[in-house]
């Protein structure tokens, strides 16, 4: 009795975290290609947050390969970090692009990456609309961009 009553509070708290939405974070997939690659859909953000979160995975459509700088552009200058998510232990299945400095390096095709942009305006967004630009390397051209909207539109029908 006592290891279902376990069970059941442990089910409820993670049934209840799951549920709940922070309104400070979202997810995006994009598809990084030399033709400038594609958005799945753009991000919407409520204005007026301190800091917003948008975890972006993506896949490298053949026949890219290469370095990509990720940045956030548009609108006054934000302080932003972003992060990569390279495993603890590699296991050596598959090729994995690593994470430095800003930048996806050893982007090959079919690889899969995810990286987490962390926004920290100095003043309370405003309404408005920035880009998560990955910029190859070599060439200086986007590769990838994804529309982030705060505020207006449906307010953060895709937030998480």
């Amino acid at each position: 009795m006592k290891k279902l009553l376990v069970f059941l509070f442990a089910a409820t708290l993670s049934v209840a975290a799951a549920s709940y939405r922070h309104g400070d974070s979202a997810h995006a997939m994009g598809m990084v290609s030399l033709k400038g690659g594609r958005a799945i859909h753009p991000v919407h953000f409520p204005p007026g947050r301190e800091r917003y979160t948008l975890v972006v995975t993506g896949t490298i459509l053949p026949p890219y390969q290469g370095d990509a700088r990720v940045t956030v552009d548009g609108g006054p200058p934000i302080q932003f970090i972003v992060r990569g998510s390279d495993p603890i232990i590699d296991l050596g299945l598959r090729h994995r692009p690593h994470f430095k400095d800003q930048t996806l390096t050893g982007l090959q095709p079919r690889d899969r990456f995810t990286v987490w942009v962390v926004m920290q305006p100095a003043e309370p967004m405003p309404a408005g609309k920035r880009d998560i630009t990955f910029t190859d390397t070599t060439t200086g051209k986007p590769v990838l961009k994804i529309p982030v909207l705060f505020g207006g539109g449906e307010g953060g029908h895709h937030e998480h």
